[in-house]
């Protein structure tokens, strides 16, 4: 099978930046390199779609992405409008990634019924067929769908563009989510593929990373990240493929790998490892 051409990705987020700092931010993002600039759909951050728009005026080369507009947040036929809307100012340039939100109290302070993971995958599917809809006929942008479990996954493999791997999943003695193991990532990846059958290689596979970490010492750099993955071993967090850690050389490395491995050529890094990854680039081009 022919590997896929890498493509990075950063999700910027903001609670309250002004024009000049968000333009300022998605002008950094592309000079670093990165080939999609993403924005996020939470309470406290910026709406995404005026930030979207921005970022594709403020910037000439990288996609302009979702990551991820929670559906259960927006009337799905209103959220299919706004996409076509957004895809047609963005001219083309629109990756949309989609998800079904797992944050309660944001949930909570809005009114709308959290409801149990069924029911917002649920909703999850009734807005992607909207989304398909409205764009039946014509070009429409690729979709993006995210998660960990077997629903979402399959859903993810068998309707949309991109298979978004988190590599977390909740655990309730922590109260929050924690980081899958390499050997769970590797069982999830397998199941997506096996789910989306003949599909599976059209498919982009993308890996949410939660932190990278430049030092020479690969071990303490471990240690600093611990939080991310409590109950693992060092070896655990070296190994897993949500961390990136070591010199930019050796991060270069556990990319090509997860390509290797996983099939994951897609990486998408948060906005405060946006220049450490930056250097990671810069050294896989």
């Amino acid at each position: 099978m022919q590997k896929k051409e890498f493509r990075f990705g950063v999700v910027l987020t903001s609670e309250a930046a002004s024009r000049a700092e968000w333009i300022a931010k998605c002008r950094r993002a592309e000079d670093l390199g990165y080939d999609v600039i993403s924005v996020s759909d939470h309470l406290n951050l910026t709406s995404p779609f005026p930030s979207a728009q921005l970022a594709a005026e403020a910037t000439e080369r990288p996609r302009i992405g979702t990551y991820v507009l929670n559906a259960c947040f927006h009337n799905p036929v209103l959220l299919a409008r706004d996409l076509r809307t957004l895809d047609d100012f963005l001219d083309g340039r629109l990756e949309a990634g989609i998800g079904t939100g797992y944050v309660a109290q944001e949930f909570e302070s809005v009114g709308i019924e959290f409801g149990t993971p069924g029911s917002r995958v649920d909703r999850l599917a009734t807005a992607l067929r909207e989304v398909r809809d409205a764009f039946a006929g014509r070009r429409r942008p690729g979709l993006l769908v995210g998660g960990h479990g077997d629903r979402v996954l399959r859903m993810a493999a068998r309707t949309c563009d991109i298979v978004s791997f988190v590599g977390a999943r909740f655990q309730a003695e922590y109260g929050r989510m924690t980081i899958a193991t390499a050997e769970e990532m590797r069982e999830r990846v397998g199941y997506a593929r096996r789910m989306a059958g003949e599909r599976a290689p059209d498919l982009e596979f993308n890996l949410l990373s939660k932190a990278t970490v430049l030092t020479g010492d690969r071990r303490a750099g471990a240690e600093s990240v611990r939080r991310y993955g409590p109950d693992l071993t060092t070896e655990q967090l070296l190994a897993a493929p949500t961390l990136f850690i070591g010199t930019p050389a050796q991060v270069g490395e556990q990319v090509h790998e997860l390509r290797e491995a996983y099939g994951i050529s897609y990486v998408t890094v948060l906005e405060h490892t946006m220049e450490p990854f930056g250097e990671v680039i810069a050294e896989l081009r």
